[in-house]
């Protein structure tokens, strides 16, 4: 069978087609041809992933640039800061790039030295330190986490040989955060350090650090000791704020257990004393103790001798001598004992953040009697530990609370969740519908090659001489023996119906024929 009498069978058979048939045939050749464009563009694209993201306009335009010299489909999202390849060829690109130096930075560094130029005055060097300088600082700053762009600005005068007209350098950095990123003291503070060590003459007061929004970062950085002391403030502040959100969280939890989530509320005040104290005490022993003993005794011959006195500590002798005339002989003791009384001495340093006082508020959801209000506080001043001596101070009071924000958010919350799954719903039915139009176009095409076989089959088995009747004589033979069959069925049920009730039929039989004899 060749192509003409394929067409040409196509052709009558289409002929014997009823116009539902018709349109239904349009329809599904038409979906039909849908699906394979969809199966094929499908199947035939590539699968996207971003090739660099966050990126700047001009480093973005150099990079498309490039792609398109190197001839790689590229897609640009997020408002042309983000750019998409070939998921298969992201590193091979991005290593490219790398190597091309499409990547490199606005600025160059110190590789403005790399080519020596002849004639270059020592305004030119000077100007070109500056530069590589400010492009060094800048690419070792934008590796720090948070930090997203940076802009370094360094203002080195020129040396004098006269000491009184030399000026103090100074820096200026402005800083472009990433998104919900926050530099903390810390890391300000070592940027400054980084900085004024690498610029010849520069202190860190000379430093000034701002972000995009015009905020100064480093004000609190000073010099010396006003830094230190600033740092110690915040470190102070940051100790006694951590050490009052677990005491409320304790009281938080506890009253949660009790009256349940969301109807009180706790807040604590602690008075902390940050002064560092070192105390010395000394304490004498009871028994002394012998430090040193001495003792000297000396004898001598003669007539005569007057006692002198002795005490417990000494005891001496003397012999004075007569006039003219000496006697020739004394005898002298001498005994010593020294004593110390011991003593123990003990120093005590205090640390600093010693707590002085506790001052705390509960507010309760609702109404609340006396005794229900002094049962909290007890439970209260149990959980914190607290202490009447130290002044400790506890009040609890109950009023309504207002919920009308936190319902209006509750209920913005709900509609976003019932919106995102609706969109959810929407985009699962669209695949579905998708998917269900492929399948069924792939069903119809399997049915309609297995018609299409199977009545090549038939029509080979057929006999040459075998007439093709058309659709509409079938139908209408069929109609006219469905009639024939209406008629006979009619013809059974008026001989049952006269077997059962032959005084109806004859009287129905009269009214007939009067009406005919009157006609």
């Amino acid at each position: 069978m060749n192509g003409g009498e394929l067409l040409k069978g196509f052709g009558i058979r289409w002929q014997q087609l009823t116009p539902v048939q018709k349109t239904l045939s349009i329809l599904v050749g038409a979906g039909m041809l849908i699906s394979i464009v969809f199966l094929v563009q499908t199947m035939g694209r590539p699968a996207y992933a971003p090739l660099f993201t966050q990126m700047d306009p001009r480093e973005a335009g150099a990079v498309v640039e490039k792609l398109k010299s190197m001839k790689v489909p590229y897609r640009l999202t997020d408002q042309g800061r983000t750019i998409e390849v070939p998921d298969k060829q992201v590193y091979d690109v991005r290593i490219q790039l790398a190597s091309s130096g499409a990547l490199g930075s606005t600025g160059a560094g110190f590789e403005l030295f790399d080519q020596k130029k002849l004639g270059m005055t020592d305004f030119e060097q000077q100007v070109g330190y500056q530069r590589a300088l400010q492009e060094e600082l800048r690419r070792t700053i934008v590796q720090l986490e948070g930090v997203e762009q940076a802009r370094v600005h360094l203002v080195i005068p020129q040396k004098s040989v006269f000491i009184e007209n030399q000026a103090s350098p100074s820096a200026s950095i402005a800083f472009k955060l990433k998104p919900l990123s926050k530099l903390k003291p810390e890391q300000v503070q070592g940027i400054v350090d980084l900085v004024a060590g690498s610029v010849e003459g520069l202190k860190p007061e000379n430093i000034h650090i701002i972000d995009m929004q015009g905020n100064i970062l480093n004000d609190a950085s000073g010099g010396g000791d006003s830094r230190a002391l600033a740092l110690s403030v915040t470190n102070q502040q940051e100790v006694k704020r951590a050490y009052e959100k677990e005491l409320e969280k304790k009281v938080q939890q506890v009253l949660e257990k009790i009256l349940g989530p969301g109807k009180a509320v706790a807040m604590v005040t602690a008075d902390l004393d940050f002064s560092q104290q070192q105390v010395t005490t000394i304490t004498p022993l009871t028994d002394p103790v012998v430090l040193s003993e001495h003792t000297v005794t000396e004898r001598g011959s003669g007539a005569g001798s007057n006692g002198g006195s002795a005490d417990t500590q000494s005891k001496i002798t003397t012999y004075p001598a007569s006039d003219g005339e000496s006697n020739g002989g004394y005898a002298r003791d001498e005994f010593t004992k020294n004593y110390q009384v011991g003593s123990k001495q003990e120093t005590v340093v205090q640390a600093p953040g010693t707590l002085r006082r506790l001052s705390t508020a509960v507010v309760v959801d609702g109404d609340l009697s006396g005794e229900q209000v002094q049962k909290i506080e007890e439970m209260v001043a149990t959980a914190l530990g607290g202490d009447s001596n130290r002044g400790d101070q506890i009040f609890v009071s109950s009023m309504a609370f207002d919920t009308s924000y936190q319902e209006k958010l509750r209920q913005e919350m709900e509609q976003a969740d019932v919106a995102a799954r609706q969109v959810e719903k929407e985009k699962q039915r669209l695949k579905l519908l998708q998917y269900g139009a492929v399948g069924f176009g792939l069903l119809l095409l399997a049915v309609i090659v297995v018609v299409v076989r199977l009545r090549s089959a038939r029509g080979v088995e057929e006999p040459v001489g075998r007439q093709v009747i058309p659709i509409r004589e079938l139908e209408r033979e069929v109609a006219v023996t469905g009639e024939q069959l209406a008629g006979n069925v009619r013809q059974e049920e008026a001989r049952e119906l006269a077997r059962q009730k032959p005084e109806d039929v004859a009287q129905i039989l009269k009214v007939w024929l009067t009406e005919e004899r009157g006609g």
